[in-house]
């Protein structure tokens, strides 16, 4: 009696220390919400009007070529396929933004894009330190936020995209 009785007090220790963070944190949302080949876009999404802000971390995409390839992708040219996964962050709030993040995704095979929202300011103050991969920001995000800042840092190349007119 007294080893289950330990193992109770074990497993619910482990269950508040471990469990309880883990259930709250975004991964445990991101695992239950389903999103998978089947949920992602299959239909290429029209480019949305307006401007915006793409932001490619080139210390990540040490090719050239590759680092060409994407740069050409998000300035709206046509590209060949390409064998790399890319994560596409965007600001809380930023409708814009995030519909065109989607438009993008919707212009790849399944899955090699995968797309979160963060807020503004934690996202850029990463971005600073190279903790991303790519941003996407409408125009008027950016410079609410101070974008603009990361023009010439090195390491992070700056676009300036114009979507569809």
């Amino acid at each position: 009696m007294k080893v289950i009785r330990h193992l109770l007090i074990v497993c619910a220790a482990l269950l508040l220390i471990i469990g309880i963070p883990f259930f709250r944190s975004g991964y445990f949302a991101a695992m239950i919400s389903g999103e998978d080949a089947v949920a992602s876009a299959t239909v290429a999404l029209d480019q949305p009007s307006g401007e915006y802000v793409v932001m490619i971390n080139e210390t990540i995409r040490t090719d050239d070529e590759t680092l060409n390839t994407w740069t050409d992708y998000f300035s709206g040219k046509e590209i060949d396929f390409l064998f790399e996964d890319i994560r596409c962050c965007v600001a809380s709030g930023d409708a814009p933004g995030l519909e065109m993040a989607r438009s993008y995704q919707s212009r790849l095979p399944e899955n090699q894009m995968k797309i979160r929202t963060e807020d503004a300011t934690l996202m850029l103050s990463k971005a600073e330190y190279g903790n991303f991969d790519i941003i996407v920001m409408s125009k008027e995000f950016a410079d609410i936020f101070g974008a603009d800042s990361l023009k010439g840092q090195e390491g992070v190349r700056y676009l300036e995209v114009k979507g569809a007119q």
